[in-house]
């Protein structure tokens, strides 16, 4: 249909589809006929006739040297319409969608006029041979800011322009445009302010956005592209038109509107060269179309480099379909990424720029606050050495032990084999906080402080419920050698160093032997299994099991927990422990660099922690645990009031739970902890007997003791008061007595075994024998 139309323009004045503007030249017949018939239908709402004032700037630009006075100009431009009428001098343009009419300097002194103050930074030998070239520009955010700089300089001659998507309120944080647009495609927005700014420049609009059915039009249709500006959302277009530009031998250039990041590929010059630099090598895009924003982050992270996001960018991934929708971005951001892309582009058209990489113009670095010495993290020194021999022998002879008569004395193979059970036991991340000298008959267990130091272990809780299951595992496995240990618990007002004496005796007939004699082949395969796997049920007879190896330690006590209604409320508790915990400087400081081991070769090195690939966890879940090992992003999610997608992995862990359980004894003493710690073994190995999986959460039992036997000690005051109403519920829910020594909560499930465990200390780090 002709431009010029009447029915094409009528029809049109509604529509949200069309973008391109009538022209209408008044010295040919048709054209003025058509110019009246539009006016007589009153289609024309504004008329913006300042031709006089365009022909005034073209007449000074032609004569650059020359001072023209004021009363000079009507002779002048008189001279240059050469017997025309003003009004039938250049083009009339119509917007239809605006119902606009505008005067304006035909096509080349439109253009001379409208680039003249572009001199000489673009030349007219330049200009012209930008007005060859071809963009195709995908995604109308940032998109939108590089296609209007590219109009405004004029640094094309063609332009496509993708995006399948419509204007919503939320995108007018950064898309510069009125209210009036929402529901409008972004790129008839585009192409329409572009036609308002320059109507000569040529603009093709593809609404289903950059697909695989288009995608050949889109880069060689009416001439193939020159350049292809890369800002859609969709990770599997950006890696597909990248395999195309490189086919193609066409450059890309893509803004990210973070740290004013540009990244350059120049497949003309390197057609060879990997997509986006190497880091989607192993990435298939057919597989990740579907994936959720949550799931893509692991591959946006690899794409882009963790450590090349700023602060605020990674603290927005963890909220991602949580307390956000989708990635920020801002219009500052837009507007600069805008400045550089088309920038760039436009040097690389013009031969001017032959690199590819990855650059970046980050404000916040450039223009930078000064570190304030009152936001430095101070980092947790730990003020215990770790204990020697000679220090073990000096707490024996200071302690007030007294060994037993008719004891024996078991060699050395024997008391390797039973501390190697016991340091199989569980400790708080993987600290093993033991240490052992065997010596006249007796085998002492110490604790070392210096392993255990930690926001996890208040008040020594923690360490004792580990010294506790640690001599579970050797009671049980001199049991099945035919010994039996004699245990004196020694901690004192004086020292709590030396925990405990063990002696041992010849066993006689033994009640315990028998019952526990089913644990002992599961001390070194019981570990903790957080892999994930469907709801199962579990019998009731099981769970009596459990309970009954549980509470035959004596005033152990075990509840548990399958209501639905229970769990929630549960996971609700546990989760936000959880992420106080993270959030707290002393406890992520543990969590980052006492607990966790972040590569296979740490975890084989040390021989302690957790390796990351115990954590069951998924792609996109380890992608945002190594986004929150950084604690300027723990510091910025605590000082937003963020954090809240912290809480969402308990809340998944307890979603197939076949049961939640807590053992609890009667009294909070440090004995109490010792023999909750094994009754909580007694229990894992039982749970691992019937080949179930335990996974710990144990946050809470680490945090409320904070305000229930102290005054808040190591937290901050909206802290106390979120822990001090999540105790509340946990009462509420549990019915639980005060002053009791709360040691285990743990999830229990039917799940495939963890490929990776957890490695152990070597024997002779840990045990001395005289």
């Amino acid at each position: 249909m002709p431009k010029n139309s009447i029915t094409h323009l009528l029809a049109s004045t509604e529509s949200k589809l069309i973008y391109t503007p009538a022209f209408f030249r008044l010295t040919i017949p048709a054209e003025k006929e058509a110019f009246n018939t539009l006016l007589a239908r009153e289609k024309v709402s504004f008329v913006h006739d300042e031709i006089y004032g365009q022909l005034q700037e073209l007449i000074k630009s032609l004569n650059p040297s020359v001072r023209i006075k004021s009363d000079e100009y009507q002779a002048r431009i008189t001279n240059h319409l050469n017997g025309k009428t003003i009004d039938e001098y250049g083009v009339w343009i119509y917007y239809p969608w605006n119902q606009r009419l505008v005067h304006l300097l035909d096509e080349d002194e439109f253009i001379e006029v409208r680039t003249n103050r572009n001199q000489y930074k673009i030349t007219r030998a330049e200009r012209s041979i930008l007005s060859t070239k071809k963009i195709g520009i995908v995604g109308l955010s940032v998109g939108q800011s590089i296609a209007l700089t590219l109009s405004m300089e004029r640094g094309f001659g063609e332009l496509r322009l993708a995006d399948f998507d419509t204007l919503e309120l939320s995108n007018l944080n950064r898309i510069r445009t009125g209210l009036h647009n929402m529901g409008v495609p972004k790129v008839v927005i585009a192409a329409r302010e572009i036609a308002e700014i320059d109507p000569f420049l040529k603009v093709s609009c593809f609404f289903d956005g950059l697909t695989e059915t288009n995608m050949d039009l889109f880069f060689t249709g009416n001439g193939k592209l020159d350049l292809l500006v890369d800002e859609c959302d969709g990770l599997d277009i950006k890696i597909v038109s990248r395999y195309k530009a490189r086919e193609l031998k066409i450059p890309v250039v893509m803004d990210t509107s973070d740290r004013g990041m540009l990244d350059v590929e120049r497949f003309d010059l390197e057609p060879d060269r990997p997509i986006l630099h190497g880091t989607v090598e192993n990435v298939n895009p057919k597989t990740i179309k579907e994936l959720t924003n949550e799931e893509k982050i692991p591959i946006i992270l690899q794409m882009l480099g963790i450590e090349n996001i700023s602060l605020r960018a990674k603290a927005s991934m963890v909220e991602v379909e949580q307390s956000i929708n989708t990635w920020p971005q801002l219009a500052s951001s837009v507007t600069l990424g805008g400045a550089v892309g088309a920038d760039v582009c436009r040097r690389i058209l013009l031969d001017q720029f032959h690199q590819s990489g990855r650059y970046y113009i980050d404000l916040e670095e450039l223009i930078a606050e000064k570190p304030s010495s009152a936001r430095q993290t101070v980092k947790p020194v730990n003020p215990f050495m770790s204990l020697s021999e000679e220090d073990m022998r000096g707490l024996v002879n200071e302690s007030l032990f007294q060994k037993e008569a008719n004891c024996i004395n078991p060699d050395r193979e024997v008391i390797r084999e039973l501390v190697n059970s016991a340091c199989a036991a569980p400790s708080t991340g993987n600290d093993q906080p033991w240490k052992w000298l065997y010596k006249d008959g007796t085998l002492h267990l110490f604790h070392d402080e210096f392993r255990s130091y930690s926001f996890g272990d208040f008040q020594k809780m923690a360490s004792f419920i580990s010294f506790g299951a640690a001599y579970e595992n050797l009671y049980i496995k001199a049991l099945q050698m035919g010994i039996k240990p004699v245990l004196q618990f020694l901690p004192n007002v004086f020292s709590e160093k030396l925990v405990a004496s063990i002696n041992f005796k010849p066993l006689n007939n033994s009640e315990d032997a028998a019952y526990l004699k089913p644990l002992a082949g599961e001390i070194f395969n019981r570990h903790t299994n957080r892999n994930s796997a469907p709801k199962a049920g579990i019998p009731l007879s099981a769970l009596d099991q459990l309970s009954g190896f549980a509470e035959s330690i004596r005033g152990a006590k075990l509840q548990w927990f399958t209501n639905e209604d229970e769990l929630n409320v549960l996971a609700k508790i546990i989760g936000a422990c959880d992420r106080t915990r993270l959030l707290n400087p002393a406890g992520h400081y543990d969590f980052v660099h006492r607990e966790m081991r972040w590569t296979k070769e740490d975890a084989d090195r040390t021989k302690d922690g957790m390796d990351t690939r115990t954590l069951g966890l998924s792609n996109s879940q380890l992608a945002a645990l190594n986004v929150i090992k950084d604690e300027n992003v723990v510091r910025t999610l605590k000082d937003l009031d963020g954090g809240y997608a912290l809480d969402m992995l308990a809340k998944r862990t307890i979603t197939n739970a076949s049961a939640l359980c807590m053992i609890t004894l009667p009294e909070y003493n440090l004995k109490n902890f010792f023999e909750g710690g094994r009754s909580m073994e007694r229990f894992w190995l039982a749970a691992a007997n019937l080949n179930m999986a335990v996974h710990p959460l144990i946050s809470p039992f680490y945090l409320f003791p904070r305000i229930t036997h102290s005054n808040g000690e190591g937290l901050d005051p909206k802290s106390i008061l979120e822990l001090t109403d999540l105790r509340k519920k946990f009462i509420n829910l549990t019915k639980l007595e005060e002053n009791r020594a709360e040691v285990f909560l743990t999830k229990i499930a039917i799940a495939p075994e963890p490929v990776v465990k957890t490695h152990r200390l070597p024997l002779e780090k840990v045990l001395t024998i005289e």
